[in-house]
């Protein structure tokens, strides 16, 4: 059963462009950013504005809560949470990128920071398969 769920996540991260992401900590606090991503395996990458919300609230708490879906429960759709891990300004290239790859229309317009979503519990909904409650895959280290 768990590779049936990683693979359903998979399959989610592929059919899907946008994520959203919850954050606190700062100001604004709760906070929730809708992002473009990329993915490699299980690991989401993203880019943060770093004069935004979202931003100010993940240096001061790196907990976050996400969830990608097409907005209508009757297809598959996760949540999960984790940490966000800020990478070296350095990587910014490498995940523009791995973004540009995937949604080659992307383009940012401000300074931006490149990110790595750790998601240490992914719960996963399909309807199609009965899966409700979600069925929780843990990523292992």
């Amino acid at each position: 059963m768990e590779q049936e769920i990683k693979d359903k996540i998979l399959n989610i991260f592929s059919d899907n462009v946008a994520i959203h992401i919850a954050t606190s900590g700062g100001e604004y606090s709760p906070w929730i950013l809708g992002a473009y991503f990329a993915y490699d395996g299980l690991d989401i990458y993203c880019v943060l504005e770093t004069h935004g919300k979202s931003f100010s609230n993940v240096s001061v708490n790196r907990n976050i809560a996400i969830e990608i879906s097409q907005n209508d429960a009757s297809k598959d759709f996760l949540q999960g949470f984790g940490v966000v891990e800020i990478l070296p300004q350095s990587d910014t290239e490498k995940v523009l990128k791995m973004i540009t790859d995937r949604i080659p229309w992307f383009k940012t317009y401000t300074p931006i920071v490149p990110v790595k979503l750790n998601i240490s519990k992914y719960f996963v909904s399909s309807l199609a398969e009965g899966w409700f409650p979600a069925k929780v895959y843990e990523k292992r280290a």
